[in-house]
């Protein structure tokens, strides 16, 4: 069968960086085929190519038989793409960005409906909700609709499932199967296990070059080191009974909406603790009213000894916090991110420069300390934004999805670096969608359209719901979740 995407020898620089290097690849029409590989492999510059955004400096790439430099017009409305950050328009709302996708193709929304009709369904009721105002899952359905709309033969999906939840990642890749029996090929690149399981096949990029295209199967096996790295294992610190963190009655409402609702917990010292619910359950609102970035509407909260309600400013010296949004300045130079956060917390010049020396041999980052921070792999900024997070030796760190779109051994690196500074008595805050991450955790607690349903140990919820792992959990108490979006 005639390929419907043919990669042959296809090359790109960067300054300095060789993106792809003599890439050949083809995929067959109506497969879901998957590109797969550590950060900074080549991944989203081979579909900025397939999406006619850039032309390769050598080789060549055609779609449907259009060559992506010499017929590209003809070629994009045949495209659908959706890149690794989000494509949609923040301060329109859900059926004006679908309205102004249609319009761009020259199609309306009445015309394709049918493509979409699956997924708008759980869209419709916040369909005049501005789009920068949905949760994350509801933003990756619509940012699909917004790409399926004009009825592409091709879709390119960039890590489409990044900061998603476990229930949404598996309602999405049910719509991702759906839309391969219409006849639609795939392209999806993604960082989680399971997803990789689901393409038919895929091709394996490291440093710029195609290392090997087959099953998921055999090629899990093949480079089992970075895609199933094996787990951490680490005997915990005696515990400290000192509560860090302790929360009573803590609520939070926007007008009529109740996103965190009367939960109450507490965090010892030195503890990894694991803060976990569905989109929208209103995890990030409860971690900013613990960092002080916003007050509570009722109830009482204690961090580091002081009161979210009065003490903020107080909180922040004492604790760190690295949000989902990437927390340091692209256009900076390694060290200069570091320096520039080592000063807002107060800290010495002498402690600075011998700190600095240290967090760049650790993370071995020294030939990259000039390097602007923006051009640095996803994984290396992750690790780096961590350190300079705790580089003041803070009480807390709150991590917010540190891992998100990170590849399987380097989340497992980065959460090495989390042990080493629980180790030291740091204690860990930290919310994922990773459910094996949440197997790392001392504590977790999952939350529920904002309220605390489950707290305990992992093995404790597992024997309490009666399931294998924390996935199974998750599911279980996720399906009871009432709302869609926060």
């Amino acid at each position: 069968m005639e390929p419907i995407v043919s990669v042959e020898n296809v090359s790109m620089r960067f300054g300095r960086v060789q993106a792809l290097d003599g890439v050949s690849l083809e995929v067959r029409r109506g497969e879901l085929f998957g590109l797969v590989g550590p950060d900074g492999a080549g991944k989203s510059t081979l579909f900025r190519l397939m999406a006619t955004l850039l032309c390769p400096e050598r080789g060549r790439v055609t779609v449907d038989g259009l060559d992506t430099v010499k017929d590209y017009r003809a070629l994009r409305p045949r495209l659908g793409y959706m890149p690794g950050r989000f494509s949609l328009y923040p301060d329109l709302t859900v059926e004006e960005n679908l309205d102004f996708y249609a319009t761009l193709f020259g199609t309306s929304v009445r015309e394709n409906y049918h493509l979409v009709e699956d997924i708008y369904r759980q869209l419709e009721p916040f369909k005049t909700r501005r789009a920068g105002h949905l949760s994350g899952g509801m933003k990756q359905k619509l940012a699909l609709c917004c790409a399926l709309i004009h009825k592409p033969v091709v879709l390119l999906l960039d890590e489409p499932t990044t900061g998603v939840d476990p229930v949404s990642r598996k309602e999405f890749w049910e719509m991702l199967r759906r839309l391969k029996e219409e006849g639609i090929t795939l392209i999806v690149s993604t960082p989680y296990p399971d997803e990789i399981r689901s393409t038919d096949r895929m091709a394996f990029f490291d440093s710029g070059k195609v290392r090997g295209t087959d099953t998921p199967a055999v090629m899990m096996e093949r480079f089992a080191d970075i895609l199933c790295p094996p787990g951490l294992t680490r005997k915990p610190a005696d515990a400290q009974a000192e509560h860090v963190i302790e929360v009573k009655d803590l609520t939070k409402r926007f007008g009529t909406f109740t996103a965190v609702d009367h939960i109450s917990f507490s965090v010892d010292r030195g503890e990894i603790f694991g803060f976990l619910g569905a989109n929208g359950a209103g995890k990030t609102t409860a971690m900013r009213m613990l960092c002080g970035l916003s007050y509570p509407t009722s109830g009482t909260g204690r961090v580091a000894g002081f009161d979210i309600n009065t003490q903020q400013e107080q909180i922040k010296r004492r604790i760190g916090y690295m949000s989902q949004k990437f927390s340091l300045y692209d256009d900076l130079k390694v060290w200069e991110n570091i320096r520039l956060f080592a000063g807002i917390y107060g800290l010495p010049d002498k402690v600075i420069a011998s700190r600095t020396e240290e967090v760049l041999r650790t993370l071995g980052l020294q030939a990259e300390r000039n390097t602007p921070v923006g051009s640095l792999p996803l994984g290396w900024k992750q690790r780096l934004a961590f350190s300079v997070a705790t580089f003041h030796r803070p009480d807390i760190v709150f991590l917010d999805e540190p891992t998100g779109g990170v590849d399987p051994k380097t989340r497992r690196q980065f959460w090495e670096l989390i042990y080493q500074a629980a180790d030291q008595g740091t204690t860990v805050f930290v919310t994922t969608h990773y459910m094996d991450e949440a197997e790392f955790c001392g504590r977790v607690s999952i939350m529920v359209d904002g309220q605390i349903r489950a707290l305990d140990t992992p093995e404790g919820l597992r024997r309490t719901f009666g399931e294998k792992d924390m996935d199974g959990v998750f599911h279980r108490l996720a399906r009871e979740a009432t709302r869609k979006s926060d």
